[in-house]
Formats: C-alpha cells, structure tokens, sequence
C-alpha cells in the first residue's frame, strides 16, 4: 500500500475510534444525570457539554455522527422514543454548526483583546442567572441513570436561587480568568451558541409541527439547557483543540 494511502487510511481509522469514543461520551453524559423540576415539567442534563466537545474533537461530519448518534440513544434508554428520531437529527446538525464553525474563525476575532473578548462573553453568566432564578426554584428531582450499574436512583431537593447566583458568579470569575490569560475566546462561545440555536429552533419545530404540542413552553428550557452545556464545555475546549488538528 502506498505511504499516502496508508496515512489515509490510519487517519479514516482514528476518526472513527475518535467518532465511537464521543458517542458513548455523549450518550453517557445525557443519560447519566437529568434533573426534573415538577412545577415547570421541566428538566435538563448536560449531554450539550459532550456535544460541543465532539465539535472541537471532530471535524464537522464525524461532529455530527457523534452528538446525533450519541444523543439519540440516550433517549431511547431513557424512554424517550418519540424524540429519537427528530433527536439524531437536531443533535447532529447542532454539533455540525459548532465544528464548522469552530474551525473558520474569521481574521476579525484574531486580534480581539482580552476585553472584548470578555465584553461578548459576559451575557452568559447573566443568562445562566436569569434563567436558574426564573425558572429553575423550587422541589427539584434527580435521576442518575446509568442503565445496566448499581449507579441509578433518585431523589429530590430544593434548588433555592442561591445556587444560580453562586454558579453565575463562579462561572463570571472564570470567564475573566479565562480571557485574561487567553485560556478561553469569544469565538469558540459564539460557535457553541449557534449550534445551540440550531438546536433550541429544531426542538421547537418537531414539537410544533410533529408532536403537536405547544412548544414554545419548551424554548426556555431547552435555552438553559443550552447555557449549562457552553458553561461545562468551554473550560475544556482549549485543552481539546490539539487533537483535532492532527
């Protein structure tokens, strides 16, 4: 086999360990841990993390083979069937957007400053804030899910907005670390917020027009679910950049 094609093929093949490997991460993270909030009906986990991770791991379409697959049998575990289907879908576009545009980072983002970087990255720990104090008080349920190992179970707490308060000022201290020491950058948030949309809009969609439901109760949530997935992931993502670049 010539050397070119041996490259090729050694770099087919580390793909797709690497695609195998994110999928079970995100089927893991989203299955592993949600949390059900009886007098919203809502609830979220943090599989989002895994997702956007897999788009800085992955080049777009292996991205989106690995949030798409990986999510989808998380609902099938979990029970959800009827949004497996719409989930392989959403979830692989959403880590498809955040992969390609991850790596087409425009000229303009390369000079910016630690202060603007910091400027277009603070509304996230205000959001997270907003969105814990309005919408997430109260009894609150959690499931650890791990299908098939003793770690599964239940149990209920009282989420008082104290705990959004002290995870938006946690999350603030760091973005300022992080922009500081060049550890974190506007752009890759910007990239994970876009997939995000795409996925907050796909959800609405099915809902709408699929399900029959009123969806637009469901934006809310899906929007934090959102938040907390960009706030787990982009501490990570710098130190994941060096293995999509070989």
């Amino acid at each position: 086999m010539p050397k070119q094609a041996a490259s090729a093929a050694g770099g087919r093949s580390r793909l797709i360990a690497l695609t195998s490997l994110m999928a079970s991460v995100v089927f893991l993270v989203t299955a592993a841990f949600s949390l059900y909030i009886p007098e919203t009906r809502g609830y979220f986990n943090f599989g989002e993390s895994a997702v956007y991770l897999s788009s800085i791991i992955l080049p777009p379409g292996w991205a989106a083979l690995a949030g798409g697959i990986g999510s989808m049998m998380a609902d099938v575990v979990l029970g959800y069937y009827h949004y497996a289907p719409a989930t392989l879908l959403i979830k692989g576009a959403e880590a498809f957007i955040a992969s390609a545009l991850v790596r087409r980072r425009p000229k303009a983002f390369a000079g910016r400053g630690a202060a603007v970087n910091l400027l277009l990255s603070i509304p996230l720990p205000i959001l997270i804030g907003l969105f814990g104090l309005l919408l997430y008080t109260g009894t609150a349920e959690l499931f650890f899910a791990l299908p098939f190992t003793p770690l599964a179970g239940h149990g209920t707490l009282q989420l008082a907005g104290a705990v959004w308060l002290a995870a938006a000022s946690v999350l603030g201290v760091y973005l300022v670390y992080a922009n500081l020491k060049r550890v974190g950058d506007a752009w890759t948030l910007l990239s994970f917020l876009s997939g995000g949309a795409a996925m907050v809009l796909g959800y609405f969609l099915y809902e709408q027009l699929i399900l029959g439901v009123a969806a637009i109760a469901e934006v809310p949530f899906n929007l934090m679910q959102v938040l907390v997935g960009v706030s787990v992931a982009l501490p990570a993502a710098h130190r994941l950049r060096r293995l999509s670049a070989s």
